[in-house]
């Protein structure tokens, strides 16, 4: 099901490309057709923006921000401590008219943490991620976390929701993978991001653990948190070697994308998304 979501989405998003404007990036801010996505200095994204309003037909004025806080992880060796990772190194490697690349280190005494990612002029942000132990190091968990605003987290598709509206809470675990896959689209009416964590085997990625499932213990859960929707990653008690390496790498999909759909058929788009 989450193939078939990529798909349909980057449908979308190809469908807009006559209109859209070269991909450009200002003091870590890319910009494409009605959207930007600011770079934090650990290289995850810092904010997500769609100037489309509300009726969907044309750009706003006033942009609706999709993220509370800027996506990030976190290294817990306790319940109550966790890695307190110091940036390194943030450069731009390539800007071009369909794409910029960037990469990231930061690190702790115990492990270090290396982001390379590239964003397309159609939405698509690919982004991989390593983590490398320095020293033995157990983890009570490693959690991932995407902090949503409220107001640009009315609906939520995939992860087994099939209603149309977010309910309270949302949860999955990789022992539903062979039936839900864990992929999920959360938006509103204007604004929505398309997350997808099913990593995919590379030749360069081959040597390190798939830090994802974690012997399938890992899970997922989309739910009000404080100030704002969280979607939550948890990868369940970690230990690593000196040496040893796990991999995080995720995708992303920020939409909406063609102007022509309009409100109504943009709320068909989302019923559209719902996993079998």
């Amino acid at each position: 099901m989450a193939r078939s979501i990529f798909f349909i989405l980057a449908f979308f998003s190809f469908s807009a490309s006559a209109q859209q404007k070269p991909i450009s990036i200002i003091n870590k801010v890319i910009s494409i057709y009605g959207r930007e996505l600011e770079i934090n200095a650990d290289g995850f994204p810092k904010q997500i923006k769609s100037y489309y309003d509300w009726e969907f037909n044309k750009f706003g004025f006033k942009p609706t921000n999709l993220l509370y806080e800027p996506i990030h992880f976190h290294y817990f060796t306790s319940p109550k401590t966790q890695e307190k990772l110091v940036i390194s190194t943030f450069d731009i490697i390539s800007n071009t008219t369909d794409s910029v690349v960037w990469n990231a280190t930061s690190s702790s005494d115990n492990i270090s943490q290396y982001v390379r990612a590239k964003m397309s002029e159609d939405g698509f942000v690919d982004l991989r991620v390593r983590i490398k132990a320095l020293k033995a190091v157990v983890f009570s968990t490693i959690n991932f976390h995407i902090p949503f605003e409220k107001n640009a987290a009315k609906y939520v598709v995939g992860l087994g929701n099939h209603g149309y509206l977010r309910p309270d809470t949302v949860k999955w675990s990789w022992k539903l993978a062979d039936k839900i896959s864990p992929a999920v689209l959360i938006g509103n009416d204007n604004a929505a991001l398309y997350i997808n964590i099913d990593q995919l085997k590379k030749s360069e990625t081959l040597s390190a653990q798939n830090g994802w499932r974690n012997d399938d213990k890992g899970t997922m859960q989309v739910n009000i948190k404080g100030s704002s929707m969280l979607t939550e990653f948890s990868t369940g008690v970690v230990s690593l070697k000196a040496g040893d390496e796990l991999t995080f790498d995720f995708s992303l999909l920020v939409t909406p994308i063609d102007r022509k759909d309009g409100r109504r058929d943009l709320q068909k788009r989302f019923n559209k998304y719902h996993s079998k």
